[in-house]
């Protein structure tokens, strides 16, 4: 049984509300951050042709995926403690092409013009196409997906359902009068089958401030205003490494660790070299681990690890970022993470209290994001067609002001498709990597750490 797996038996059911319709904590929480901060991410998947790309083909494309599990919307409770639903919108979502045509190797310069195409999982659309066409006659099929209507391994197997032609219904019901008798009459009663849920969250809370653990932050220097909305997005750079995953495998078997814990080392080393690590020199992983069932509704299905990686010990031997790892796994698996006791308070957390706790939400000490997405299904490459190129990343319209508040961002993404393993890494670190032409190198000198070597992009 994988870690996933038993993590999914301990868990028990797919949803942690009464109605299946009823979004899960998660993403619940990833709503109400998107309201107060007036920003969140939106998943970025992009697909290189040789070619134009037909338009009935992308049109086809659309409507397919709108008919599986992204072919959804939320929609508010009339409570303002309520608990928001899910439901169906089989409305293809919109397609913008780009037709001034750019050379190649500009193609990470789409991701500036990406963020002025609004992804919204409440108002629509949750997910949209676009098509970037190059000189050379090739082109770009770009997919943004709001993480509150699905997490990357939603939106594959959306992707490859798509692509196969699989119809997936999951029942959702249509869009109706938020304030009819029916509805407030549903969001009461679920409403108070949730509280036994609150009073043992109340309780953790308390118990959590005794220990010092929670409580809220002092204000940033400069709190988020409406005003920020509308500044300009920064431009979070982003490498591609594309590696041999038989030479990256051969090389942890040197090492004498699995191929995801030389993955998270990569990692940390990148931390380092960006100088995202704290006072002593520790990079703070944050490792999202999957728990999604076959018939899951969740958006979300995740949990997180957290492990404090010394990047000098994981390039000399990673053995010990493996058994801190297992360790952290084997703590999930038996005792859940800290935060999930918290979570049926957050419909009746304030949007003023989010923004004042955004710094604590995203957990203090400059994390670092890691996600190992795993092997994908070969029809995610093939949405009009074989691709030549993959890349999935996490796209968030930060502003200077933002990225200065956070102290910056790191992620690195890590999937495998085929026979190559493919890294993303988008990072901002002020004064140290703002730009892609000071980010490139420093990826390219972690991965020779770690005696490895592929494209970097």
């Amino acid at each position: 049984m994988t870690p996933a797996n038993r993590l999914r038996e301990r868990r028990g059911g797919a949803n942690d509300a009464g109605a299946d319709d009823v979004l899960c904590y998660m993403d619940h929480g990833s709503f109400v951050g998107l309201r107060a901060l007036g920003r969140g991410p939106a998943l970025q998947i992009t697909w290189l042709y040789p070619r134009p790309i037909d338009e009935a083909a992308v049109r086809q494309f659309s409507e397919r995926l709108a008919r599986g599990f992204l072919g959804r919307l939320l929609q508010r409770s009339p409570l303002p403690w309520g608990r928001h639903r899910w439901v169906a919108n089989p409305v293809p979502g919109p397609v913008t092409w780009f037709r001034d045509r750019l050379p190649k190797e500009r193609l990470l310069e789409l991701r500036r013009t990406l963020l002025d195409l609004p992804v919204d999982p409440e108002r629509g659309p949750g997910w949209r196409l676009a098509v970037q066409a190059f000189e050379d006659g090739g082109c770009a099929l770009t997919m943004l997906v709001s993480h509150t209507i699905a997490d990357m391994q939603a939106t594959n197997l959306a992707i490859a359902d798509a692509v196969a032609g699989r119809h997936v219904d999951h029942g959702l019901p249509a869009p109706s009068w938020r304030w009819s008798p029916v509805m407030l009459a549903r969001d009461g009663v679920e409403s108070l089958r949730a509280l036994p849920g609150v009073w043992r969250a109340l309780v953790a809370l308390v118990r959590r401030s005794r220990n010092g653990s929670a409580g809220v932050s002092r204000p940033s220097s400069r709190a988020r205003t409406g005003h920020d909305h509308f500044e300009p997005a920064a431009d979070v750079p982003l490498v591609e490494v594309v590696m041999d995953a038989a030479a990256c495998q051969q090389r942890a078997s040197d090492l004498g660790v699995a191929s995801n814990t030389l993955i998270v080392a990569v990692a940390a080393r990148i931390a380092f070299r960006v100088g995202r690590v704290d006072a002593s020199g520790q990079a703070k992983l944050v490792l999202p681990v999957s728990d999604r069932r076959s018939d899951d509704r969740r958006g979300n299905a995740l949990r997180s690890i957290t492990v404090m990686a010394d990047p000098e010990a994981c390039r000399n031997d990673p053995r010990g970022l493996q058994r801190d790892l297992r360790a952290a796994l084997a703590s999930l698996i038996r005792h859940g993470d800290d935060l999930s006791p918290l979570f049926p308070l957050i419909p009746y957390v304030p949007l003023w209290l989010v923004r004042r706790l955004e710094r604590e939400a995203l957990g203090a000490g400059l994390p670092v994001g890691c996600s190992l997405v795993g092997e994908l299904p070969l029809d995610v490459n093939r949405p009009c067609g074989e691709a030549s190129l993959l890349q999935l990343s996490i796209l968030e319209h930060y502003t200077v002001p933002d990225l200065q508040r956070l102290g910056g961002v790191l992620f690195i993404g890590c999937y495998r498709l085929g026979e190559r393993l493919c890294f993303t890494v988008s990072g901002y670190v002020p004064g140290r990597a703002t730009t892609r032409a000071e980010l490139a190198p420093l990826v390219r000198d972690a991965l020779a750490d770690m005696g490895l070597c592929g494209t970097v992009r």
